[in-house]
């Protein structure tokens, strides 16, 4: 590959980041909207917000590969394989979830505690977030505590946006509970938050076992992807070797071996991945 390619696709690379960084800040999300935009499209927004240098990185690489070797398929298959490889070797999402249900259980204890004390719902919530607020859910949370307290918003509607904030089942579950909480005003609030916080408890210690059992199968993912990797890089510097792909009909082949190779790690990666599990309070008309 020649210097004035390698710019090109460096230059290709910085010109999309920096387009996509910009479309991501164009329309920068108002925690305090009451209206609830669709959650198809609140979660697509998440999600490219959350992966939009790892997408700039992918198309990055993708412009280079089709420079250096000229193969369509090789630079598609090349910037899926940036964009979706670290979620496949990495623990990494489980780990969050399982910080995330941590800080959950020490939220919920707190507002408990805060309940016991003579607090009103309300008052609990907004002064839960007033400090020693987990890191994992520090945002829902005062995000929901200035709901409260400066729109005034209703408690029901800002525990469903707490709740797609958290985008988790066990978030559902707090939540349902603090919305019975707030439309029955009775008592029993705080034990039944503390019965919570001792199955989140009991959740999370079970998980930490289980990716430990796990660790070894990703392991073992790396090393067959760590293989691949080093064949096909090899296997491209061997012009003959590599030529037929070159064709039109070689291409056709390449796409369906890539297309064999990319279900097997993804049936490799579905069997050492948890479940994501349901949630049942992105509907408005449930409980």
């Amino acid at each position: 590959m020649n210097t004035t390619a390698l710019l090109g696709a460096i230059g290709t690379a910085m010109i999309l980041g920096g387009a996509l960084t910009v479309i991501s800040r164009l329309r920068p999300p108002s925690e305090d909207q009451p209206v609830r935009p669709p959650a198809r499209w609140v979660g697509m927004r998440k999600a490219f917000l959350a992966h939009y240098r790892l997408i700039t990185l992918s198309l990055g690489v993708s412009v280079a590969v089709y420079m250096f070797t000229r193969w369509p398929v090789a630079a598609v298959a090349t910037g899926a394989a940036v964009f979706t490889l670290p979620k496949v070797m990495t623990g990494r999402a489980a780990t969050e979830r399982i910080r995330k249900l941590e800080a959950l259980e020490l939220w919920t204890r707190r507002l408990a505690d805060l309940l016991v004390a003579g607090r009103a719902l309300e008052q609990a919530l907004e002064h839960s977030a007033v400090r020693n607020v987990p890191p994992a859910i520090a945002a829902p949370v005062t995000a929901l505590a200035r709901r409260l307290r400066v729109t005034r918003m209703p408690t029901e509607e800002a525990l469903r946006l707490f709740a797609d904030e958290l985008d988790d089942p066990i978030g559902d579950r707090i939540a349902a509970a603090l919305i019975l909480v707030a439309r029955r005003r009775g008592k029993g609030a705080s034990a039944v938050l503390q019965q919570l916080a001792e199955l989140v408890a009991k959740d999370v210690s079970d998980r930490r076992e289980v990716e430990a059992a796990r660790a070894e199968h990703r392991t073992t993912v790396r090393w067959i992807i760590a293989i691949l990797a080093l064949f096909s890089a090899l296997a491209v510097f061997q012009k003959s070797y590599v030529a037929p792909y070159g064709t039109p009909v070689g291409q056709v082949v390449l796409a369906i071996v890539t297309l064999f190779y990319a279900a097997t790690l993804a049936w490799l990666h579905r069997l050492g991945a948890a479940a994501p599990g349901h949630r049942f309070l992105n509907d408005p008309g449930k409980t």
